[in-house]
């Protein structure tokens, strides 16, 4: 039997080398204005003053702060499953320690939540990424989600074969009985959120006595960095083909993900594009497509100018930084200018 502390939340949330931006995510949690709040912070192993400085946040924070220091090991699932075993409340959420709560929203779901004991989960169909200053990026491309109307639960889980996601789990309040009874995040998995998304929506599929929510305003605010997950194509690709061997395995590859193939083969060298080609029974499939076998091909036959590899070559460092090598020597490093914006900045805490 499920135990847990009626309309409570419980905010489980991973850390890595977030020291910088601990307090503004602390500081979009009281903003909530909840009573009922319980916060598990799992931090993986972080080589900054992250734990020191969440011990010293910890003395003047309002609701009750659980602070879990590991060794890392860079597994998800495992981490967020650590904090899921410390949390006590009815409701829960999830959330990295880099990115803040879109505050009013997430409290207007947790009044849903608790006045309807029939939905399963509240989800947000819309993404909006924040920079290091917390500046609204409001042109980040939305989820395929955000233009169906009254979705199914069959919708969410083709969304989850044909995209890679429905939504993220970020932000989304989701009745704790249910993450348990599913058994939590699977740790012999790379991927966190698209599995967990999947096992609750083949729980509802044969517990219909369960309804969800799906709503158009965003309840977090992602922090993009140059090292974020999602722009590693290699990482995503073993992220995916696990996932799609595990729980879609009679279902051909999806036109994402051959997509992705091609073009991790165009970006990275021809070692790491096969390294990743067959790091598992669904991406060996991959060598077979005809879309990939010509990116390879194209691959191979590629070749710099002389110009190129002799005279003066130029390579991406970061979305900014750029390094220009001439005569195979002479190398420096500049930063692109960015184009002067003609629309109103705006910070997350304005929006």
């Amino acid at each position: 039997m499920n135990s847990f502390k009626k309309n409570l939340l419980s905010i489980c949330c991973l850390g890595y080398n977030h020291a910088n931006f601990l307090k503004e995510n602390l500081d979009s949690i009281c903003a909530i204005q909840y009573e009922n709040i319980e916060v598990v912070v799992v931090d993986d192993g972080s080589n900054d003053n992250s734990v020191s400085l969440l011990n010293e946040l910890a003395t003047s924070f309002p609701y009750t702060l659980k602070i879990i220091a590991q060794k890392n090991t860079g597994n998800i699932g495992k981490n967020f499953n650590n904090a899921l075993k410390n949390a006590t409340g009815e409701f829960i959420t999830f959330i990295s320690l880099d990115d803040v709560f879109h505050s009013k929203v997430i409290f207007s779901e947790l009044e849903e939540m608790n006045s309807n004991p029939r939905l399963a989960f509240i989800a947000s169909s819309k993404a909006l990424s924040i920079d290091n200053e917390g500046i609204v990026n409001e042109k980040t491309s939305q989820l395929s989600l955000h233009t169906m109307e009254n979705p199914t639960i069959e919708n969410l889980l083709e969304l989850e074969y044909s995209k890679f996601g429905s939504f993220y789990i970020q932000g989304s309040i989701i009745r704790k009985e249910i993450v348990d009874t599913i058994g939590g995040f699977d740790e012999d998995m790379t991927g966190d959120d698209i599995i967990l998304r999947t096992k609750i929506f083949y729980f509802m599929l044969n517990n219909s006595n369960f309804d969800f929510k799906i709503i158009k305003e965003n309840n977090v605010f992602y922090r993009l960095h140059d090292n974020n997950i999602h722009k590693n194509t290699p990482r995503q690709i073993k992220i995916v083909t696990e996932y799609l061997d595990k729980y879609w395995p009679t279902r051909p590859n999806p036109p994402i993900l051959i997509n992705w193939a091609r073009g991790m083969i165009n970006s990275v060298s021809f070692e790491e594009s096969i390294d990743t080609l067959t790091l598992n029974k669904r991406a060996k499939t991959l060598l077979s497509e005809e879309k990939i076998q010509q990116a390879i091909k194209k691959s191979l036959e590629k070749d710099r100018s002389f110009f190129e590899k002799f005279i003066f070559s130029k390579h991406k460092i970061s979305n900014v930084q750029r390094k220009v090598i001439l005569f195979g020597f002479i190398k420096f490093v500049y930063e692109k200018h960015k184009k002067l914006s003609k629309t109103k900045k705006i910070h997350y805490l304005e929006y």
